[in-house]
């Protein structure tokens, strides 16, 4: 959402949260805030935070995990099959419960080259972007009886087809629109949940898949099904519902057209004295898909491979994702004789954002699309859970690696992991490593603020499945204030007064006619909700959960008079189905409308305020505890 320098805040060096909120012609709260004058409180702990929110009545939502199935993903997938179930306990969470889910999963096996590889990477397209199911149709990507993926002995609920009824290829789990139960397309006998069918399809997808990884191309064709492939796809994305991406994977993404003639060097080996077979597949993978301070990665010729006689280095942050062409600034190629250098052999980064984009959400793609990465990265705030061996590295190094198994690999220039868990092994018996994934990072950081990243680097995955659910419920259920507001007015201490300016942005219905004569809608701004002697709520006595429940805030709120509305308010609701588990302090902003009125279709409320930096931390003085959680 562009921001309207007009009614932008004064906010210096502070910093803002803003939310800008599409409204349904229906008879729900809206979010709001007010226009306090700036107050200059003392300077602790804040961040920008910018990202929108859509209030919707859809309760539906398409999850699609991407799993990395090479040799060295074994540990993680048992992670993420054991961890799982906190996502679902987050979604759980939600106002009536688990919303209406489909959960399919996709391996990244697209093969690689045109099969000359042979090995893991010699059978043509892979798993070609199916979703994995139970299809004794096509035992691709299937755990359907007598495919070779149903025989698991160390896995039983595989060979009944992960409990998915025959034919199906993701979970459905739905309410139903005539009674009070749900509608599954999964065997609930034996007490089976939608956690036990997931975490079987996590570790259906196994270990024997391509080490030059496809994530991207993966998951584009299994969420765009065209042109006759993987047509067993439809249905899975629906129209009305949120999508939310997880790519699990610990090396970076290699994907490649198996047609370009520009990859035979790199993934077919079979000329003789073409190629250097001196370096790895991964390091060709890298080397063609990453720049270091906006340079090629030097001593790499894309004929022969690495031409160095040492390792290199250079700082990983210095280092990024390569674009489709490398231009000088005066818009000339920075090297016309090196098509390498000049046509990036991998699939580009941004043509896939695009094409997710515009292909399954369209122009509300910024709203209704959500990318998590659990991603070779080093760790950060979000990793809270790291082994105690971890090993991690600064740098982006090109070296040869002593640990490799089998021996013939220590003496090949390789792409060094960002980090390593010596206590881990990997099913092909090397110690666990992961890679850092620059073109991923691109990826998810193409979302914007609905874009988060994990280092796969962590023991397990709690935090990463527990902030990705509540990434999702912050969608589907919009109003929880995620970033503790900061309260300006230190004189009304149990009242929180939060910095915010608040605007309806409604689109016209002239466009290019005053007032739309520079923009497609129309700006008003929203006023603070105030009680007949015009005083400020205490959102302490709009809390449901409190003496009196729902009835009781309704009565506080029906003595606002429609002359002064549309107004907004703060609230708490601490209800178990509220924002208690969401929200700090069970924080919402809503607003009101005359009675019997709702805002015009299509509009969106946008909001500036003043914000903790983090749910977690303490940012006011003592005189003001409204967010200061040891205070409450």
């Amino acid at each position: 959402m562009a921001r309207n320098s007009s009614r932008r805040l004064p906010l210096l060096r502070w910093h803002y949260l803003r939310w800008a909120l599409v409204i349904p012609a229906l008879p729900l709260a809206l979010w709001a805030c007010n226009g306090h004058k700036l107050q200059t409180p003392t300077p602790l702990p804040q961040m920008e935070t910018d990202f929108e929110v859509q209030v919707s009545p859809e309760r539906n939502i398409d999850i699609l995990f991407m799993i990395d199935n090479s040799p060295s993903m074994d540990p993680k997938q048992q992670a993420l099959a054991n961890n799982f179930p906190k996502m679902i306990a987050a979604l759980e969470k939600l106002p009536g419960g688990l919303p209406d889910v489909h959960i399919g999963v996709v391996s990244s096996n697209m093969g690689a080259g045109n099969g000359a590889m042979g090995g893991n990477c010699g059978n043509g397209l892979g798993d070609r972007g199916l979703l994995w199911g139970n299809d004794p149709t096509d035992m691709t990507a299937s755990v359907a009886d007598g495919s070779p993926y149903a025989t698991d002995p160390n896995h039983p609920l595989i060979a009944s087809g992960c409990g998915l009824n025959v034919g199906q290829r993701w979970i459905e789990d739905i309410q139903d629109p005539n009674n009070p139960g749900r509608i599954r397309n999964y065997t609930t006998a034996n007490n089976l949940q939608l956690q036990d069918v997931f975490s079987c399809l996590a570790k259906a997808v196994g270990v024997a898949g391509c080490g030059q990884e496809h994530q991207l191309q993966a998951t584009r064709v299994a969420l765009i099904p065209q042109n006759g492939v993987n047509t067993a796809n439809n249905g899975f994305l629906r129209s009305n519902a949120y999508l939310a991406i997880v790519l699990i994977t610990d090396e970076d993404d290699c994907s490649a057209s198996n047609v370009n003639t520009q990859n035979d060097d790199m993934f077919n080996m079979q000329t003789p004295g073409k190629r250097n077979v001196g370096d790895t597949t991964s390091l060709r993978c890298a080397a063609r898909g990453h720049l270091c301070n906006g340079n090629p990665i030097p001593s790499y010729d894309p004929s022969i491979g690495y031409t160095g006689t040492a390792p290199f280095s250079d700082t990983f942050t210095d280092c990024s994702a390569k674009e489709k062409r490398l231009l000088n600034p005066n818009g000339s190629l920075t090297d016309p004789t090196n098509v390498d250098y000049v046509y990036l052999p991998l699939i580009d980064v941004q043509d896939v954002i695009n094409d997710i984009n515009n292909f399954t959400k369209g122009a509300q793609a910024k709203q209704r699309i959500l990318v998590s990465g659990i991603i070779g990265w080093p760790p950060g705030a979000n990793d809270t859970n790291l082994p105690s061996d971890l090993q991690t590295n600064p740098n982006y190094r090109i070296d040869k690696d002593a640990t490799s198994i089998p021996d013939s690999q220590k003496s090949l220039w390789d792409y060094m992991p960002i980090c390593t868990i010596p206590s881990q092994k990997s099913a092909d018996l090397n110690i666990y490593k992961a890679y850092g994934g620059l073109r991923l990072k691109k990826f998810v950081d193409g979302f914007g603020d609905k874009g988060q990243v994990f280092s796969i680097c962590n023991s397990d995955f709690t935090n990463a499945m527990i902030q990705i659910g509540n990434a999702i419920v912050q969608v589907l259920q919009p109003g929880c204030v995620t970033y503790p507001l900061i309260d300006t007015d230190s004189s009304t201490p149990k009242i929180t007064e939060p910095e915010c300016v608040v605007f309806d942005r409604s689109p016209c219905i002239h466009p290019g006619v005053a007032p739309c004569l520079q923009t497609s809608y129309t700006e008003t701004k929203l006023a603070e909700c105030k009680d007949a002697q015009g005083k400020i709520l205490d959102p302490s006595s709009l809390d449901p959960s409190g003496a009196g429940g729902q009835a009781a805030v309704d009565n506080i709120l029906a003595g606002i008079s429609d002359a002064s509305r549309p107004c907004w308010y703060l609230s708490y609701d601490n209800t178990t189905l509220g924002c208690k588990n969401v929200s700090y302090n069970g924080q919402r902003i809503s607003a009101l409308r005359p009675t019997g009125t709702v805002a015009p279709a299509g509009t969106f409320l946008g909001m500036q305020c003043l914000t903790c930096a983090s749910a977690d931390q303490k940012c006011c003085p003592q005189d003001q505890p409204a967010c200061d959680k040891s205070k409450l």
